[in-house]
C-alpha cells in the first residue's frame, strides 16, 4: 500500500500527482535541480563515453538524466568564497538543518553533513568518487583544491546505490588526471575582529608515460573560535544559565524553631549563591552563580563557543594505470584529521548524586551552617576525647559531637556560644546531600589541564582513512560490455577525550576524608567563600577525568559492474541499442568502541558504566539497470535492487523513470522508485550511553541539563520510502537554460529517538488530561502533592527519573529508538542560468535557484497527529529541521578579460518560532529577553572580485587574485530567547566577513 494506513486522506493518487506535476511544471517555481546532458553540435567529432551519478550505463551520445542532477563544478565552490564546506552545503537551498554555528539548543558544527530536503543526515547517501565513506562530515573528506565538481541526485536513488538513498545521493568526484601544479591561500575574518579563518590547498598531477598519471593533493585549514562573549546582543538576550551549578543546590534537613530537627527536608541554593552579581558579557562572571527561583543557576554564556577552534588536515592521492587498449587500473588514497578544541562550561550538573554520600556538616568548607527555622543560628555539644580536650579539624575548629544515630547533639543552650554561655556550644553545619550540582565551578580550585581562561576543554580527534582499487577490462565473452572491479577500505577513528564524566571514586574520597588528620585530601563540594577551604590541586586533578576514548568504524566494499548493450539479434528500438548494467556488491561494516577508562571501570560520576562494543554484519546486495530508447527522443530508464543484511534486513526495491524532449528546446523528464535505510549496527546493538540534554521542565521551575541515556533496539527495521519527481527543462533563447522540478518523498517507518524534550512534554500533556490541571499565572505548576500523585500513577513515563527527596528536579530521562515516524514531503525547485554577452561590455551570465517546499507534513507516532512543518521552526520535535517555504540564490557574474566581479543574494522565508524561549530568564539581571513569534525572513549579499592572468617573474605559471565579502551588509541574526539567543540554523551570527584569495597554476 501506498501510504500507511493510520495516516488521514490528505495524500492523493500517486498517478494523479505525477500528472498534474508534469503539466504544472511549466508553470511552477522553486530551485536547483537542473538536468545534466552533453548535446552534440552535429559535427563527427567522437563524444566520450561517460558515467554520471544516478546511472551505471555508460552513455555516448547526448542525453538528459531522468533523475533531477544538480552539479556544482570547482569554479562554483570557489564563488561561494569559503573553505568551510559545510557553508556551501548550508547555502543550497534544498537542503536542510546543516549548520556551521554551535547553539546548544539545535545545532552544532562538530559534524555537518548533506541533509537533502530536511529528511536527516542518514537519509542522504554520500559518496566519494563514487565510493562509500564511513564518514559523512563534508568538512573532513577530501581537499577542496581537489574536488572537480559535485554530483547531486535529489531524488531517491537507493535502487541503484542502495541503503541510506532516500533524499539522494551527493558524489564528490575528484581530480584523477590532473597536469600541473596548483597552489591557494585564503584568509578570512570579520570586520569586527573576533573571527579569524585561513586554509591552504596544494595540487599537482602529470603524466609519467603514456600509460600513467599520477595526481596528488593537501590541505589545511585553521578555524578560530567566536564566542558566546563575542555577540554579547545575541547571549544576553538568550538563555546563558542552568539550574545544574556549582555552587550548587542541596538537599537540606528542616529544623523547627527550637532547632530540633522534624524528619523533612527541603530543596535550597548553596547559600555562597549570588555573592557578587556581574555584568554577564565578560569572561568568568559571577563566579558564585545567580540566586533567583529559590534556586542557584550557573551562567554558563563565558564558557561556550559559535564557531569552535577546529584544525582540519587532509590528502588526496590517485594513480592511474592504462597499460594497453581497454584496460586500466587505478589506485587512491584519501585520509583526513579534524582536530577540535572547543572550551566547555568548568563541569556539566547531572550525573549520580543519588549514589553519593552524605556530604558532613564537618567538612571544610560546608556554607549550610545550621539555623532554626526563625533562622537563628545553632550551637552544638563539642566533640572530647577521652581526656575530655575539645576535638578539632585540621583547621582548629572545633568539632561538633553526634549522638548513636549520628546526629548532631545540640548544646543546652543551642542558641549560644559557649565562648559566650557555659551552656552554650560549638558552631555546626548541616548534613546535606547533593541535589542539581556540578563538581567544579568557577569558584573552585581548578584542573590543571583547563584551559588557560578557565573553561574546560572538549577535545575532538577524527581521523578518516580511505585506499580504494579498481580495474575497468572488456568483459569476457561479450564483445560490447565493458566490466569494473574495485575494492575500497574506510576507516573512521574517534580519538577524543571524555572530559566530563569525573571520577566518582575521586568524588567520594575527597567527601569521606580525615576532617583531622589530613584535611589536604578533603573536597569541597561548595562555593569557595574562604581560600583556606580550596580543594587541593591534587584532589581537584584526581576528580577531573581526561580520558582518551577510541571508537573505530570499518567498511569494505567490493563491487562488481558489467555494462553494455543488449543485442537481440536484428532487432533493434527506433531509438538505438537497449543499455544495460547489472552488478554486484558486498559489504563488510564492523565497529569497535572503546569507552573512556573510568567509564570501563564504573568509576564516573556522570553517564553508566560501559563495556567496550564490538558489532560486526555483511550486505550482499545485487542490481540492474535497463536503458531503453524507445524513439530518438523518448527512453525508459528502470533499476532493481536486493539487498540483504546478516543482521536481519531484507529489502527489494525498484526505479523507473523516462525522458521525452519533443523539441529540441523543450524535455519532460519524470521518476518513481523506492528507497530505504537499513538502521545501523549502533542502532540496533549499542549498548547504553548517556550524555546530557537540555530539559524545561513543565512540572516545576526545573530548568536546566539532565543526564539522558540511550541503548540499541533490536527489533529496528528498515526505514522505507516512495520518490516521484518531474521535471521540464527548456531553452527558449540562446544562452539560456531552465529547469523545474517537482519532487515528492514519501517516508516510512522513520527511525526517530524521541528528545527529552519530547518525553517531558508528552507526559506533561498527559498528566493535564488526566487530572484536569491548566497553568495559571498564581497557579503556573502542580503542586509536589499532585507532582507525586502522577508519578506514582502506571500513566505517567517511567522514562523520566526525579532525585529521591527533591521530585521537583528531574534526574534523569531515558531515550529509546524506534519505527515510529512517517514524512511527506513535496517541493518545487527550479534554476535558472542566462549567459548574456555584451560586446565589448564583457559577458554577463545570471543563475538563479530557488526551492518552494510545499508540504512537509510529519507524524511522530501512529497515535500522534499529522503535523505541518513547512514554514516552522520545527524545534520541539528533534527529527525535523526548520523548513521555510521558500529559500533562493541569485547571482549575477560579470567577466571581461582578466576581470570577474560577482554579486550574490541569498533569501531564507520566515518560519514560525515555536521553540522553548524560556521566558523566565527576563526576570535575571543584564537579561535583554523578548518574546519571539516568527523567525524573520533573512536576506544575505555576498561579492568578490577576481584578477587573473598575473605572471610571476622567473618561474612563470598565472597567478590570480580574489577579494571579497560575505554578508556584505552586516545582516544581523535576529535576537530569541533560545540558548545563545540566535537561530543559527538559519541565520549567521558571525556578521560580515571578508576575505583574500591567492590562487597559482603552472
Amino acid at each position: 500500500m501506498w501510504f500507511p494506513h493510520h495516516l488521514p486522506p490528505f495524500r492523493r493518487s500517486t498517478h494523479h500527482r505525477l500528472l498534474t506535476a508534469i503539466i504544472c511544471t511549466s508553470a511552477f517555481a522553486a530551485l536547483h535541480t537542473s538536468p545534466v546532458s552533453a548535446q552534440q553540435d552535429g559535427s563527427d567529432m567522437e563524444v566520450e563515453e561517460v558515467v554520471v551519478t544516478g546511472s551505471f550505463i555508460r552513455r555516448s551520445e547526448g542525453f538528459t538524466a531522468a533523475s533531477p542532477v544538480v552539479q556544482m563544478t570547482s569554479e562554483d565552490l570557489d564563488a561561494e568564497g569559503t573553505a568551510n564546506m559545510a557553508q556551501v552545503v548550508q547555502n543550497m537551498t534544498f537542503n536542510g538543518g546543516t549548520a556551521v554555528t554551535n547553539s546548544i539548543q539545535g545545532v552544532s558544527d562538530s559534524n555537518p553533513a548533506f541533509n537533502l530536503r530536511g529528511l536527516g543526515a542518514s537519509a542522504t547517501l554520500q559518496l566519494v568518487d563514487g565510493k562509500r565513506m564511513t564518514s559523512n562530515n563534508v568538512n573532513a573528506l577530501i581537499p577542496d583544491i581537489a574536488v572537480q565538481r559535485i554530483d547531486i541526485v535529489t531524488d531517491g536513488a537507493a535502487a541503484l546505490y542502495g541503503s541510506d538513498a532516500v533524499a539522494g545521493v551527493v558524489n564528490i568526484i575528484p581530480h584523477t588526471q590532473y597536469e600541473g601544479v596548483e597552489m591557494t591561500f585564503l584568509q578570512e575574518g570579520d570586520t569586527r575582529g573576533d573571527f579569524t579563518e585561513s586554509s591552504v590547498g596544494f595540487m599537482a598531477g602529470t603524466q609519467l608515460s603514456n600509460d600513467i598519471n599520477i595526481t596528488g593533493a593537501a590541505s589545511y585549514r585553521d578555524q578560530g573560535t567566536l564566542r558566546w562573549l563575542d555577540r554579547p546582543k545575541l547571549m544576553t538576550s538568550g538563555l546563558t544559565l542552568n539550574s545544574g551549578s556549582h555552587p550548587g543546590n542541596f538537599i537540606v534537613p528542616v529544623r523547627d524553631e527550637m532547632g530540633n530537627l522534624t524528619g523533612g527536608t527541603a530543596g535550597r541554593p548553596d547559600p555562597s549563591c549570588g555573592l557578587i552579581s556581574e555584568d554577564p558579557r565578560q569572561m568568568g562572571n559571577n563566579p558564585y552563580g545567580i540566586n533567583l527561583l529559590g534556586r542557584c543557576w550557573l551562567e554558563f554564556g563565558d564558557t561556550r563557543d559559535f564557531r569552535a577552534e577546529q584544525e582540519f588536515s587532509k590528502f588526496y592521492g590517485n594513480f592511474d594505470y592504462s597499460p594497453a587498449g581497454d584496460v586500466s587500473m587505478s589506485a587512491q588514497v584519501l585520509y583526513s584529521r579534524q582536530y577540535r578544541h572547543s572550551r566547555n562550561n568548568q563541569s556539566n550538573p547531572g550525573g549520580r548524586v543519588q549514589d553519593m554520600s552524605t556530604i558532613r556538616g564537618e567538612l571544610p568548607g560546608n556554607t549550610f551552617r545550621a539555623k532554626s527555622a526563625d533562622q537563628r543560628e545553632l550551637y552544638a555539644e563539642p566533640l572530647r576525647d577521652g581526656n575530655g580536650t575539645i576535638v578539632t579539624d585540621g583547621y582548629g575548629r572545633p568539632l561538633p559531637m553526634r549522638d548513636a544515630n549520628n546526629q548532631v547533639v545540640l548544646a543546652a543552650n543551642q542558641f549560644a556560644s559557649m565562648d559566650a554561655n557555659p551552656n552554650g556550644g560549638v558552631p555546626f553545619y548541616e548534613d546535606v546531600r547533593a541535589n542539581a550540582w556540578m563538581p567544579i565551578g568557577k569558584t573552585s580550585t581548578l584542573p590543571t589541564g583547563f584551559n588557560a581562561d578557565g573553561t574546560n576543554p572538549l577535545i575532538s580527534d577524527d581521523r578518516n582513512l580511505r585506499v580504494a582499487f579498481t580495474a575497468n577490462f572488456p568483459a569476457p565473452f561479450l564483445d560490447t560490455w565493458e566490466g569494473m572491479a574495485s575494492y575500497a577500505y574506510n576507516k573512521f577513528e574517534d580519538r577524543g577525550r571524555s572530559n566530563q564524566s569525573y571520577s566518582f571514586s575521586a568524588i567520594e574520597s575527597g567527601l569521606n576524608c580525615d576532617v583531622i588528620n589530613n584535611v589536604d585530601a578533603c573536597y569541597n563540594p561548595f562555593g569557595v567563600v574562604d581560600s583556606q577551604f580550596a580543594t587541593s590541586q591534587a584532589v581537584t586533578d584526581a576528580i577531573w577525568t581526561n580520558y582518551a576514548r577510541r571508537n573505530e568504524d570499518e567498511l569494505q566494499t567490493f563491487d562488481l559492474v558489467f555494462n553494455g548493450d543488449v543485442r537481440l539479434g536484428d532487432f533493434q528500438l527506433p531509438g538505438g541499442e537497449i543499455g544495460m548494467a547489472v552488478g554486484y556488491q558486498r559489504r563488510n561494516e564492523k565497529l569497535l568502541d572503546t569507552p573512556p577508562a573510568n567509564i570501563l571501570s564504573g568509576d564516573q560520576f556522570i553517564g553508566s558504566q560501559l563495556d567496550i562494543a564490538y558489532g560486526s554484519r555483511s550486505v550482499d546486495a545485487f542490481f540492474a539497470e535497463v536503458l531503453m530508447p524507445v524513439t530518438s527522443n523518448f527512453e525508459i530508464t528502470s533499476a532493481f535492487r536486493s539487498e540483504k543484511f546478516s543482521s536481519g534486513q531484507d529489502d527489494a526495491i525498484a526505479k523507473v523513470g523516462f525522458v521525452y524532449e519533443p523539441a529540441d528546446w523543450v524535455g519532460l523528464r519524470a521518476t518513481w522508485g523506492q528507497a530505504f535505510i537499513a538502521p545501523t549496527i549502533r542502532q540496533l546493538e549499542s549498548p547504553e550511553n548517556c550524555g546530557l540534554s537540555s530539559v524545561n521542565d513543565p512540572f516545576t521551575t526545573f530548568q536546566g541539563f539532565v543526564t539522558s541515556c540511550k541503548g540499541g533496539n533490536p527489533n529496528l527495521q528498515s526505514e522505507t520510502s516512495t520518490s516521484v519527481s518531474a521535471g521540464i527543462d527548456l531553452m527558449p533563447m540562446d544562452g539560456m537554460t531552465w529547469s523545474i522540478t517537482w519532487s515528492e518523498t514519501d517516508f516510512e517507518d522513520r527511525i526517530v529517538g524521541t528528545t527529552t524534550e519530547d518525553i517531558i512534554r508528552t507526559d506533561f500533556a498527559n498528566f493535564q488530561d488526566a487530572y484536569g490541571f491548566t497553568p495559571t499565572t498564581d497557579n503556573p505548576y502542580p503542586s509536589t502533592a499532585l507532582l507525586q500523585q502522577w508519578i506514582d500513577d502506571p500513566r505517567s513515563d517511567k522514562r523520566i527519573s526525579r532525585v529521591p527527596g527533591n521530585i521537583e528536579t528531574v534526574q534523569r530521562i531515558q531515550q529509546s529508538d524506534s519505527n515510529a515516524s512517517t514524512m511527506l514531503v513535496r517541493a518545487w525547485d527550479t534554476r535558472l542560468s542566462y549567459d548574456l554577452p555584451f560586446r565589448s561590455w564583457g559577458a554577463f551570465d545570471i543563475n538563479l535557484q530557488a526551492t518552494y517546499v510545499d508540504t512537509y507534513q510529519y507524524q511522530m507516532a501512529a497515535d500522534d497527529p499529522v503535523q505541518e512543518g513547512a514554514g516552522n521552526q520545527n524545534n520541539p520535535t528533534g527529527a525535523v529541521p526548520a523548513m521555510p517555504r521558500w529559500r533562493a540564490n541569485s547571482r549575477l557574474r560579470w567577466s571581461m578579460n582578466d576581470h570577474t566581479l560577482a554579486l550574490t543574494a541569498r533569501y531564507t522565508h520566515s518560519v514560525a518560532f515555536d521553540a522553548n524561549e524560556y521566558s523566565f530568564q527576563r526576570f535575571f539581571p543584564y537579561s535583554t529577553f523578548r518574546y519571539t513569534d516568527e523567525i524573520r525572513p533573512w536576506t544575505q549579499v555576498d561579492m568578490f572580485y577576481t584578477y587573473n592572468g598575473l605572471e610571476v617573474p622567473g618561474i612563470g605559471g598565472e597567478l590570480s587574485l580574489t577579494v571579497g565579502s560575505r554578508n556584505l551588509f552586516d545582516r544581523e541574526a535576529q535576537k530569541t530567547g533560545m540558548i545563545a539567543g540566535a537561530f543559527a540554523e538559519l541565520q549567521d551570527v558571525l556578521g560580515r566577513s571578508v576575505y583574500g584569495r591567492i590562487n597559482y597554476r603552472f
